[in-house]
């Protein structure tokens, strides 16, 4: 309160009221990063693992770590904000703060990124797939394997056939064969997600405090861990009528087709309706996916729109294509389908990302002098790694990333050129999910056939093309890797006040311990029942196969230059690119957003359409009614949404493993 001249200023009543009831996420307890909370997310991130890996090679139910949207992170992190309230309930003092909850997510959310189509579940089966799989008539062992290094998978006479048929009773794990391998692509691994680190430790100034992205997907976490003023953490949360009633009807349908799964009898729930176009050779997916409809309430109404714009235009594209017969006959990876639209994608991509990194120069120019020159105006005590650590560091990173690509093979030009366009990937879905908040998301093409297709392959030769056939177990999917989660993570970090140096070994300790967790239990599952019997996806046609099928036939067909119509289309998805943001950033009223058009060649993007597309018409719809009263407060109900279908995904999971009952595939969130 403040007196002068007769005057008396105080907050108003009212207001001083909602201060004090409205929920927040505060800075008490909240400077640095804890010890406890690194702690319990390092258990975890273990935890995580190793149970995901049984889940999907073993139960074969609902996969939880696949996508951006991580549902694994946010199944733990419920039930830790859950039992975090209950004790708070019993002794205050002994229940999680927020700064360690906002520290085991960020662990737990880097710790998705490793199993399954992550790292550990593509990478191993695909060191002894092209040995234990080859047979004259495919002549793998002639095509293919011969060009391997022999250090570059595990060597033995039954080493892969143990791996895929199971031990002989009483016969340990063989571990030795596996040692030196493993400790190069682990040592790969770790280089890469370094480099990913530095990365975001460059670009999160720009990205949150300049042009301000929202990152919906923290959205999530961060409602849960809300507090009124004295309260207990999560208790705003978890008292919402509206987000038990998202919760309850996204828990129901899920549950439907979960007993659907047990009882075919039960009538299923479709999710998804097709509308056929241009002589059904293309279609559009309105599938009806509540989390993820979800995930896109919280994404702005330009970026929503222009998701199901532009893959709506794409898809006409593709149908003109298809109807007047233009196609290609070029030979792509194993994940993209039409080549022109494929190489159009990234063209695009790549503009997308190079006119984000100029709109960013001045910014850059700034880590630069604060690097190498130490200039005092530029602060980065906030950053979890000096400007100079991350700076240097990620020129290191490359260099080594680039000698390890050349030990599998790659000529120095090529690989300068596959890192060039594997950071572009990796830099531009990063962006998409920091700004878009995409659920679920792939590159448009593997980086492999970008090289291929622009390069020519006369110019890898066999050696060149089987180091190629390696990336499919750390570059193929890439649906989930540790750039954006660790972008997500950063924007979290924002709440806890204090250092965030500790920050950074939290995150190299969650991908360690997820390393050990998942690498361990693939390894026991495939030596104890073999790996034909396990996941198909990880030990049969899909990662032990991916890189000799798609490459052996490149080897066995005439070496060819690079391909002039891929460049062409590449021109033209980049020309369009640079046009729209051009226009983006010259007329304001222009109403859609780049973004859009970056992903609309991506054939993962027609299943998130139709979601897209309802979120977009309901948040219109609501926002033109209701105002941004009704809009905030439906957000209990669509963070319910999310919730729902991940809890119920989880507990048939836990049902599955009771009963033994496998394949009850309900949702891939």
């Amino acid at each position: 309160m403040v007196r002068g001249k007769g005057l008396e200023k105080q907050i108003p009543g009212v207001y001083n009221q909602w201060l004090e009831s409205s929920p927040q996420v505060g800075n008490q307890g909240m400077s640095g990063i804890p010890l406890r909370g690194i702690l319990i997310g390092a258990v975890l991130a273990f935890l995580l693992n190793f149970f995901d890996a049984y889940a999907t090679n073993m139960i074969r139910g609902s996969y939880l770590s696949l996508n951006f949207s991580t549902p694994a992170s946010l199944l733990f992190f419920f039930f830790v904000v859950l039992a975090s309230a209950l004790v708070a309930l019993v002794r205050r003092a002994l229940a999680l703060n927020q700064a360690e909850l906002i520290t085991i997510y960020i662990m737990l959310v880097v710790a998705c990124c490793i199993p399954g189509m992550g790292f550990t579940q593509f990478i191993i089966p695909s060191l002894v797939g092209s040995t234990y799989y080859a047979t004259p008539e495919n002549n793998w062992n002639f095509l293919y394997n011969q060009y391997i290094p022999e250090w570059m998978i595990p060597q033995g006479d039954h080493v892969a056939l143990y791996f895929f048929e199971g031990l002989p009773k009483d016969t340990p794990i063989p571990w030795e064969p596996w040692i030196l391998p493993l400790s190069y692509w682990y040592g790969f691994f770790l280089i890469l997600s370094f480099a990913m680190i530095c990365s975001m430790v460059i670009l999160r100034r720009q990205w949150i405090e300049r042009e301000k992205l929202v990152y919906p997907l923290v959205q999530v976490p961060m409602e849960m861990i809300q507090q009124e003023r004295g309260g207990i953490i999560g208790s705003p949360f978890f008292r919402s009528k509206a987000m038990w009633l998202g919760f309850a009807l996204s828990f129901l349908l899920l549950g439907i087709n979960g007993l659907h799964a047990y009882y075919p009898s039960v009538p299923a729930f479709t999710k998804s309706i097709l509308l056929p176009l241009f002589r059904n050779t293309v279609n559009l997916n309105f599938e009806f996916s509540p989390p993820w409809i979800g995930f896109f309430y919280f994404v702005s109404l330009d970026i929503s729109a222009s998701i199901w714009v532009f893959y709506t235009l794409t898809t006409i594209q593709r149908g003109i294509f298809n109807v007047i017969g233009l196609q290609s006959s070029e030979r792509m990876d194993l994940y993209s389908r039409e080549p022109y639209l494929a190489h159009q994608g990234m063209g695009a991509m790549i503009v997308f990302v190079l006119i984000g990194l100029w709109v960013a120069r001045s910014h850059l120019q700034a880590v630069f002098r604060k690097a190498f020159y130490g200039a005092s105006d530029i602060e980065d005590d906030d950053e979890m790694l000096s400007y100079k650590q991350a700076a240097i560091g990620l020129l290191m990173a490359l260099v080594l990333l680039a000698t390890g690509l050349k030990m599998a093979g790659l000529p120095l030009p090529i690989t300068l050129m596959f890192i060039f366009g594997a950071m572009v990937l990796f830099l531009g879905l990063t962006r998409v999910v920091a700004e878009g908040g995409i659920p679920a998301m792939r590159p448009p093409i593997m980086t492999s056939t970008f090289v291929i297709s622009g390069a020519g392959s006369s110019v890898l030769g066999a050696s060149g093309l089987v180091a190629l056939g390696f990336t499919y177990g750390w570059h193929s999917e890439i649906r989930s890797f540790v750039m954006s989660s660790v972008a997500n993570g950063l924007k979290m970090s924002e709440s806890i006040a204090g250092s965030r140096r500790r920050l950074f070994w939290a995150v190299v300790i969650a991908i360690l311990v997820s390393l050990v967790g998942s690498s361990y239990m693939t390894m026991v599952l495939a030596y104890k029942y073999g790996g034909i019997n396990l996941n198909a996806l990880f030990f049969g046609w899909g990662a032990a196969t991916y890189g000799p099928k798609d490459m052996a036939p490149r080897i066995a067909a005439e070496l060819t230059g690079p391909r002039l119509d891929s460049w062409l289309f590449m021109g033209i998805g980049g020309t369009i690119m640079g046009a729209l943001m051009w226009v983006r950033h010259r007329f304001v009223w222009w109403p859609l957003n780049p973004l859009g058009y970056a992903i609309s060649a991506n054939w993962k993007t027609g299943h998130i359409f139709g979601a897209a597309f309802l979120a977009w018409l309901l948040k219109l719809l609501i926002l033109k009614y209701g105002g941004s009263r009704l809009y905030k407060n439906l957000r209990p109900f669509f963070l319910g949404l999310i919730l729902g279908e991940i809890i119920g995904a989880g507990l048939f999971l836990v049902l599955d493993y009771i009963t033994g009952h496998k394949g009850s595939f309900l949702t891939q969130i």
